[in-house]
């Protein structure tokens, strides 16, 4: 694995109600090892609201605006200790605050990626949070879990870790799983006291990177040479193997882009989507939402989600061209593909 996505779990970095310095030296001491040794890290780390409320000595927050302003605060002194950490070991760092819209925003995502090869060019190190500051429910993640996965397939990561606080994923036995899969039934666990998201967010987070082609690990933060293993090859918690490496641009649609409509098809234009084939006109029965040229929408049989892609036409083009026949489309319109082959992802 040469690009290696890092989750920091809340529960990790804070210690007695304040940022834990001494794990940020560790953990910067073992990335710094890795990026020697020909690694590309990003680090996802928590801690912003831990840090403003020690930094101005105040106890939890409950207004949202002051919850804001409490992580525009706290993010600055995050990052001091970041920056002081890796300066032992000669290293820079780089901030990036992302929201949701970053990655379904097709503009915006090309230009993080642009952003993202400059510093790996520069070996400066980015260290990713969510824009609290600026999130609002529509374009929050809501956890750093999700955020990582979402970073990761964006990124095109090889690996994803999620370090946090227990040794991985539990059976309902209490045995750790070493490699996950959905036929297991899992132990419940409390969400940690610090932490957003709690094991199934982990459990979504694993899914998505490992349909897009990376392998996750959830394991043990409380133990940093699990990083050292699991760049290595080794399993020091919970694997989610990879699939096949999906190309950037179906990643993007299957993961990232925020769907803009529903299409409901018939049977035939099932059987065709299933066969990796183009959706036509002719094979759509109904549709819902608004949408223009370009945008994404999902694609349903009988109320089941089976693929995703981006379209050719808009709502009222589409609504008038339901059905019909590619010799009569291509009449008036450049394309006979309602969405085209290469556009298209199917679901599981």
């Amino acid at each position: 694995m040469e690009k290696i996505v890092i989750k920091i779990g809340s529960n990790l970095l804070i210690k007695n109600n304040e940022i834990n310095k001494r794990f940020i030296i560790n953990l910067s001491s073992i990335i710094s090892t890795l990026i020697d040794g020909g690694k590309k890290i990003v680090i996802v780390s928590s801690g912003a609201n831990a840090a403003g409320l020690k930094y101005l000595n105040l106890h939890p927050l409950k207004s949202l605006s002051q919850k804001q302003a409490l992580c525009a605060v706290g993010q600055v002194q995050l990052m001091k200790i970041y920056e002081q950490a890796f300066n032992f070991y000669n290293k820079k760092i780089a901030q990036i605050l992302l929201t949701r819209d970053d990655f379904s925003n097709r503009y915006r995502f090309l230009n993080l990626k642009n952003t993202l090869i400059g510093l790996n060019q520069l070996n400066i190190i980015p260290i990713i949070n969510e824009n609290d500051t600026i999130s609002i429910e529509e374009i929050k993640f809501g956890d750093n879990d999700l955020l990582s996965a979402y970073f990761a397939v964006g990124w095109g990561a090889d690996g994803l870790i999620i370090l946090t606080s227990v040794d991985g994923i539990y059976d309902k036995n209490g045995e750790i799983i070493d490699e996950y899969n959905d036929s297991i039934n899992l132990l419940k666990l409390k969400k940690t006291s610090f932490g957003t998201g709690g094991i199934n967010s982990k459990i979504s987070a694993g899914k998505m990177a490992s349909y897009s082609g990376i392998k996750t690990c959830i394991c043990n933060g409380n133990y940093l040479e699990n990083i050292k293993k699991f760049s290595s090859g080794e399993n020091p918690g919970t694997i989610f193997l990879p699939n096949k490496k999906m190309k950037n641009k179906k990643a993007w649609i299957a993961f990232l882009s925020k769907s803009k409509g529903k299409i409901y098809v018939n049977e035939g234009a099932k059987d065709a989507i299933l066969k990796r084939k183009s959706l036509l006109p002719v094979g759509i029965e109904k549709i819902e939402g608004d949408f223009t040229k370009g945008d994404p929408v999902n694609i349903f049989f009988k109320n089941k989600l089976i693929a995703k892609g981006l379209v050719n036409f808009t709502k009222d083009e589409i609504v008038s061209l339901k059905g019909k026949k590619s010799n009569e489309i291509l009449k008036d319109f450049d394309y006979e593909e309602f969405i085209h082959a290469d556009n298209l992802v199917i679901m599981n």
